[in-house]
C-alpha cells in the first residue's frame, strides 16, 4: 500500500502549530515544506480561518490553535493569467521596480485582498516581489475583513472614503490606503474634499505624514 505524503500546506500548518506564538521566517517554511511560495500558502491558511500574523520582514506566527470562520475560497490564478499580469507589468514589482535580474522573486498579488471581497481578475491583480508582498500583507493585516468588505461594497468613491473614516475614527489613515479603498481613482483627493464639505466631518491632513485623520469627539 502506498503511503501518501502530507501536502506542503499541511506540513507548514503543523509546523506553525508546533511553534505556536513563535515568529518563523518564510525561508524556514520553504525549506521544510519543499514549497517555493510560502507566503501564498500562508494567505491560503488565513483564508481558511487560521489566525496567522504576518510581518513585513518575512516572519509569520500562528496565534491560536482554534480555527476561525472561513473567509471563502481563493480562486486559483491560472498560468495564462499569471503570465499576462507579469507581461503587462514588465516582469517587475510594481512597488519597488525590481525583477528577476535583480534577484527578486515575483508573485501575483490581489490589489483588493480576497478577504475584502477582491476578485481574481486582471484589473485587481498586480506583480509584486516577495518582500513587497509580505510588507503589504503586514500593512493590511490589522483591518477587520468584514469591516473592509462593508466599506468596499459602497458604490461610489465618496461613499467608500466616508465609510473608511467612520470605521476608523481618530486614527491616521495613510494616503495610499485611501487610494486603495478608492480602487485606484485618480481624483480621490477631490472626492475627500467633497466628503468634508458635504458632511462637515473634521478630516484633516496629519502633519509630517502622508495621512489623514477623522477627529471624532
Amino acid at each position: 500500500m502506498t503511503i501518501r505524503k502530507p501536502s506542503g500546506q499541511l506540513v507548514i500548518l503543523e509546523h506553525l502549530k508546533q511553534h505556536i506564538g513563535e515568529w518563523i521566517h518564510n525561508q524556514e517554511l520553504r525549506q521544510m515544506s519543499g514549497l517555493n511560495d510560502a507566503p501564498r500558502v500562508i494567505r491560503a491558511l488565513r483564508q481558511e480561518g487560521w489566525q496567522i500574523e504576518v510581518r513585513g520582514d518575512g516572519y509569520v506566527r500562528l496565534v491560536s490553535l482554534e480555527k476561525g470562520e472561513s473567509k471563502g475560497k481563493r480562486k486559483t490564478i491560472s498560468r495564462k493569467l499569471r503570465f499576462q499580469i507579469l507581461q503587462r507589468d514588465g516582469f517587475r514589482c510594481r512597488a519597488c521596480g525590481r525583477g528577476p535580474n535583480n534577484g527578486a522573486k515575483l508573485v501575483i498579488d490581489h490589489i483588493i485582498p480576497v478577504d475584502w471581497g477582491g476578485l481574481t481578475e486582471e484589473s485587481n491583480l498586480q506583480t509584486l516581489c516577495e518582500e513587497c508582498n509580505s510588507g503589504k500583507q503586514a500593512w493590511i493585516g490589522g483591518r477587520p475583513p468584514r469591516v473592509m468588505q462593508q466599506i468596499l461594497s459602497q458604490f461610489t468613491v465618496e461613499a467608500r472614503i466616508e465609510a473608511l473614516f467612520e470605521a476608523f475614527p481618530n486614527q491616521d489613515i495613510p494616503s495610499v490606503f485611501i487610494q486603495l479603498v478608492s480602487k485606484g481613482a485618480l481624483d480621490w483627493q477631490r472626492a475627500l474634499r467633497r466628503v468634508r464639505e458635504r458632511t462637515g466631518k473634521e478630516i484633516r491632513p496629519v502633519r509630517g505624514k502622508r495621512a489623514y485623520r477623522y477627529f471624532k469627539g
